[in-house]
């Protein structure tokens, strides 16, 4: 009897020590504020752009070939070599040719002096009419002759056909060279233009004589003052796209081969910009924090888009009238904002 009446004044005592002064209660914690400016959502006019990519070739550029068959003597050009007009390239063995010329030239001498002692008798009626006019002919085909071997001969000599550079050269000195076979590739590297590929709906964007910026990537994105110089009239049947050449201005550093890249306007369309500032990035989130009518900045994933002129395009997240922080690394989810200044977004594409 007495063991249990020990239990229960224990279990008394307990219940008076878990209810008593012991007991706290927890202090609400005060809300964060912070001071920032707020910018308001609205829709803006964009241009409609659409990116054309394409590689810089030459204005003038050719490949030579010999149109003789014959082994190479001479090649005095490299690539990289600098090159006038008309500059000797490659000379062929002309041994042959000279050999032709020899006799072609000797035939002309000797019709020639037949031509002349014919002349002399018929002006004395020693021969007739057709033994002169024979000896004309024969005259007039030897010169017709000489003059075939004297262009035959000059196809041993590969000339330069403008200014430029050889860019390859794919034969070297004792090689046999066949009619028709490539034996350099030149350039003019003063004249260079980008050859692009435009879909069949968006040549209505380009008319001949249009500027246009091009950007070359492999000049830190240089952007080059372009012109469109020609519109291929034929394009692909399969593809349904077109050739744009956009003639390129002079630039150091700028070669064939290289990327290049323009854009076309293809109009306007509405669309909801804020400033870069305003969007915060957390590995592939990107997110800003909408400020309410109760002044609470709360977190919000957003979709972005475009960058223009400094704006981020926001395709999903948030809609027009509602307030983003202009300054996004300053806010804190849930922090009360003390709105320093309210605007519509001031900058415009």
């Amino acid at each position: 009897m007495k063991r249990a009446l020990i239990a229960i004044i224990l279990f008394l005592a307990g219940c008076e020590t878990k209810e008593g002064p012991d007991t706290a209660v927890v202090s609400p914690v005060p809300q964060r504020s912070i001071q920032a400016e707020v910018v308001e959502i609205q829709y803006t006019a964009v241009p409609i752009r659409i990116e054309v990519t394409g590689q810089v070739a030459a204005t003038f550029q050719a490949v030579l070939s010999s149109r003789i068959q014959g082994s190479i003597d001479k090649l005095f050009v490299r690539e990289g070599a600098p090159v006038s007009r008309g500059q000797t390239l490659i000379q062929l063995d002309d041994r042959d040719g000279q050999a032709d010329l020899a006799r072609a030239a000797a035939d002309v001498e000797n019709t020639k002096a037949q031509l002349e002692r014919m002349n002399q008798l018929y002006d004395r009626d020693a021969v007739s009419k057709q033994e002169m006019e024979n000896a004309t002919r024969a005259f007039k085909v030897a010169e017709a002759n000489h003059k075939a071997v004297l262009a035959q001969l000059s196809y041993t000599v590969v000339k330069a056909p403008f200014d430029g550079v050889i860019t390859e050269k794919m034969v070297e000195a004792g090689e046999l060279a066949s009619p028709g076979q490539p034996l350099l590739r030149m350039e003019n590297s003063r004249q260079l233009r980008l050859e692009a590929i435009v879909a069949e709906g968006d040549l209505k964007s380009l008319s001949r004589g249009d500027k246009i910026p091009v950007i070359i990537d492999a000049l830190a994105g240089r952007v080059l003052d372009g012109v469109v110089g020609k519109i291929l009239p034929a394009g692909d049947p399969q593809t349904h796209t077109f050739t744009v050449k956009v003639d390129l201005p002079p630039t150091p550093g700028l070669r064939t081969g290289m990327f290049g890249r323009f854009q076309l306007d293809k109009g306007t369309s509405k669309t909801i910009l804020i400033p870069e500032t305003a969007v915060i990035q957390r590995g592939e989130i990107m997110s800003v924090f909408v400020v309410g009518s109760d002044r609470i900045a709360r977190l919000r994933w957003v979709k972005t888009g475009r960058r223009l002129d400094g704006q981020v395009e926001i395709l999903s997240g948030v809609n027009a009238g509602e307030s983003v922080l202009l300054d996004a690394a300053r806010g804190v989810d849930g922090a009360l904002v003390n709105v320093v200044e309210t605007a519509a977004n001031p900058v415009q594409p």
